[in-house]
């Protein structure tokens, strides 16, 4: 629908009819809202953007639906409103797209020069409702989103942290009916990352790393905001509005992606001890990274400074691994590499020697030069057909799928933590796939059983396959468990362990922070997988009508022995069973469930 007709209020639906959106303008003012099944999600929300000192939002002359169009990304549909705004002589553009899943906007203004932004006027009015935050209580946390996951009133999220009301992204709501809201945005690219600084009146206004602005050269084009809806965690987890709302990755700079392969590494940094990042040690992790079915080992911080020819060292390594069917990652510095040109230098000796992925740390801050650091990064690495793994920096924003190298990041609050005094409740494990985790992978490095803090080994084990992460680089000391008797259960296990996965069902009994239970599917297996994140027993149960009827499936059991270790049981199950268990406090449950025969 093309046209320029004037409207003081446009209104939007979703596919189906069930998300409702709609923008207007009073005295010149711009504001939208936001329904779900007739519940108002956000109501009178300010929309604009101050750009080279005009706030574009607060004096709109025209307010035009420019085009409308439906298009379907996957298996999603969706419906598009390009509005046409002008104001203080400038014309520009909010587009809105509305799923099933929920809604998102961004702003778009052209220009061949730069364009300077110094705030944004969008803010978010939620409903009475409890919300599930991630605490920052130093500076450093909120940068690099290492908080712990927690929960409070919407009221009172402009008070309860001690480092002030700024608060990170997601932001998930708890709404009356156990359906859920979540805030956050999608394709930060030429931008900021949003935060959200908590007013009075469950009020969020976004919120920017830079004090003072920052500069975007050529069209201005925000990420998009958006606020994913679900009925029950089962759709919450399984959104993928997220990834499609940013672009097809280049087909220039991804011709060939056969060097983009998910997989479980082996890791040397957090168990490390006098002999780390020996050669000789380093072999021994490459060697039972073979031994497990583990397709990389991670040469973490040290190895460019305690080898003295570090260089014709790493290509000995990377051979010796090579011929184990092993990839070699290495860690660097990201301070070392801000420099273009000592970048590029940089990843031409790393492939040279032939290694297959980079881990880049200390960015610590979504400020759009970091931004543009680390999708300068992605692009650098694509050239030369490296991985990508970012530690200490934001959370995702969909990014993989424009730049499919990037295998994992961080912004998650994971498991060296618990060697840094700070151990890991189990609270907070059970938290994370439905507050983190639904924004994309996260690098949380499961699997310490040495150093497990609260939590029992067969929960250490369930967050292999309940923490998405194509990159899984396993904490423990490889060499250790392979010698070690009480792991002999779990290794068959741990040798095929899926990255990846083909279907993910949220079982009923989940209840964040307190219970995270999966049944997630790989090619004819599938996985019961749960974590009790209280200090109470827990019972599990579930309805086997995810397999297929009048077939007999073998179930492996992992579960915590009395005496600390593993219990494995074997049994078999049918499609119309229901399996009831209990979890002992801050314990887990790990099953694979595979048709008799296999």
């Amino acid at each position: 629908m093309k046209g320029a007709v004037l409207n003081t209020e446009i209104k939007m639906i979703s596919p189906d009819g069930h998300i409702s959106a709609e923008i207007s303008q009073s005295d010149g003012r711009l504001f939208y809202a936001v329904k779900a099944d007739q519940q108002l999600l956000i109501n009178n929300g300010t929309m604009g953007l101050v750009i080279d000192g005009i706030a574009y939002g607060n004096h709109v002359a025209s307010l035009s639906i420019l085009a409308k169009r439906t298009a379907r990304t996957g298996n999603k549909v969706y419906h598009i409103y390009v509005l046409l705004l002008e104001e203080a002589g400038r014309k520009y553009n909010v587009e809105f797209r509305l799923s099933n899943e929920g809604a998102a906007f961004r702003y778009i203004f052209d220009s061949k020069t730069a364009q300077y932004v110094t705030k944004e006027l969008t803010a978010f009015a939620l409903p009475k409702s409890r919300v599930w935050f991630f605490e920052r209580n130093s500076a450093w946390k909120l940068k690099s989103y290492a908080g712990l996951w927690q929960n409070t009133t919407a009221d009172s999220l402009n008070t309860i942290s001690s480092q002030g009301p700024v608060q990170g992204k997601p932001l998930l709501f708890e709404l009356p009916g156990k359906k859920y809201a979540m805030l956050t945005e999608a394709a930060l690219y030429n931008y900021s990352g949003m935060r959200f600084k908590a007013l009075n009146n469950r009020v969020l206004q976004v919120d920017y790393t830079e004090k003072n602005g920052f500069n975007v050269t050529g069209s201005l084009i925000t990420p998009w905001r958006i606020l994913l809806y679900a009925t029950d965690l089962n759709t919450l987890v399984n959104s993928s509005m997220i990834n499609d709302l940013n672009p097809e990755p280049d087909k220039q700079l991804y011709t060939d992606q056969s060097y983009i392969k998910p997989g479980r590494s082996v890791w040397s940094w957090i168990t490390r001890d006098k002999n780390y990042m020996q050669p000789e040690e380093e072999m021994k992790f490459i060697t039972a990274a073979s031994e497990l079915n583990f397709e990389y080992t991670l040469l973490d911080e040290g190895w460019e400074t305690i080898w003295p020819d570090k260089w014709k060292q790493l290509t000995e390594i990377c051979s010796f691994a090579a011929g184990k069917k092993v990839g070699v990652w290495v860690w660097k510095n990201s301070k070392a590499l801000r420099e273009p040109s000592k970048r590029d230098s940089f990843l031409d000796s790393v492939r040279n020697a032939g290694a297959v992925g980079i881990k880049t740390d200390f960015m610590d801050s979504e400020a759009k030069e970091l931004i543009d650091f680390e999708i300068g990064f992605l692009k650098a690495c694509a050239e030369r057909k490296l991985m990508v793994n970012f530690h200490g920096c934001h959370a995702p924003t969909g990014e993989s799928k424009t730049y499919p190298n990037e295998m994992t990041r961080e912004g998650i609050r994971g498991m060296e933590l618990n060697i840094m005094k700070e151990p890991i409740p189990a609270w907070h494990n059970a938290a994370l796939p439905f507050t983190r985790l639904v924004l994309g992978h996260g690098d949380y490095t499961p699997g310490l059983f040495s150093n497990k803090g609260n939590t029992t080994n067969t929960h250490q084990l369930a967050l292999f396959f309940l923490f998405n992460s194509p990159f899984q680089c396993m904490a423990e000391n490889p060499v250790k468990l392979l010698a070690d008797s009480q792991f002999k259960p779990v290794i068959p296990l741990l040798k095929k362990l899926p990255v990846t996965w083909d279907e993910t069902v949220v079982l009923k009994c989940s209840v964040i922070g307190e219970i995270a239970a999966f049944a997630r599917r790989k090619g004819n297996t599938w996985y019961i997988v749960a974590i009790n994140g209280s200090a109470k027993n827990k019972e599990i149960s579930f309805n086997a009508d995810f397999l297929k009827k009048k077939k007999k499936y073998k179930v492996i059991a992992i579960s915590d022995a009395p005496n600390g270790g593993f219990l494995r049981t074997t049994s078999t199950i049918g499609a119309t069973e229901v399996k009831k268990t209990v979890i002992g406090p801050n314990a887990g449950l790990v099953m694979e469930i595979s048709p008799s025969g296999n």
